[in-house]
């Protein structure tokens, strides 16, 4: 038993979200945002304290103390891909920490209740890797063990974290979950409506918020 792990949480959205228009993180969901939903499913799971990877114009766009609890990391190049994102992370680390759970903020459905229970099955195993897993499919989020941070950090920025996850597949345990939130990424406003009922340009103006078109770049 590994009770005593200490899981680290990243939310990666550093991505320009161009295909969405919008940036992904701001998002209306329920009574708050992607992100929001997010952070709050982390605590009630367990994991507060979390590192929040943005790009600058998102994080121009955040009002003052948005996420309180949080560390803001800023990726200056999101055009590298989400990798560059988990990088900055594992760069910003503290010494004590055990394994990192990355949760892309296009995944904004996970219950906290998943999450705990990966937390707890990561936690009672000896594997390098903890994924969801729905219809036989690998979702997110994935929590990823300490000695696997140093295979992160060399990755190819053109190749990712796949293949440092698929070369570890045998040391992976997998949470079977018929929750399809963890497969379904939220990325054109054709998803945001499947997923909320309500078109972008609706949500925007129920919670106020005026048209913010993303910067053409890098998605996450």
């Amino acid at each position: 038993m590994h009770q005593d792990v200490k899981i680290v949480p990243v939310v990666l959205a550093a991505g320009e979200s161009r295909r969405m228009g919008y940036p992904k993180a701001l998002l209306p969901f329920g009574a708050g945002t992607f992100m929001s939903r997010i952070l709050a499913a982390l605590a009630e799971a367990g994991l507060p304290g979390a590192r929040v990877v943005l790009n600058e114009e998102t994080a121009r766009s955040l009002p003052h103390r948005a996420y309180p609890g949080a560390e803001i990391i800023l990726n200056p190049d999101p055009q590298r891909g989400q990798i560059s994102s988990m990088q900055l992370a594992l760069e910003n680390l503290e010494p004590g920490a055990g394994a990192c759970l990355f949760w892309p903020v296009d995944l904004p459905a996970v219950s906290a209740g998943l999450v705990r229970d990966l937390v707890s099955l990561f936690r009672a195993s000896r594997a390098l890797m903890a994924l969801p897993q729905c219809g036989g499919r690998a979702g997110h989020p994935v929590i990823i063990r300490r000695e696997l941070f140093r295979e992160l950090l060399d990755a190819d920025p053109g190749l990712g974290a796949k293949p440092v996850v698929l070369r570890h597949r045998g040391e992976t345990v997998f949470l079977e979950t018929a929750e399809d939130s963890v497969l379904r990424d939220i990325d054109t406003p054709e998803d945001y409506e499947r997923l909320t009922g309500e078109t972008v340009e609706a949500a925007l103006a129920r919670a106020s918020l005026g048209p913010c078109p993303a910067k053409a770049g890098a998605e996450e």
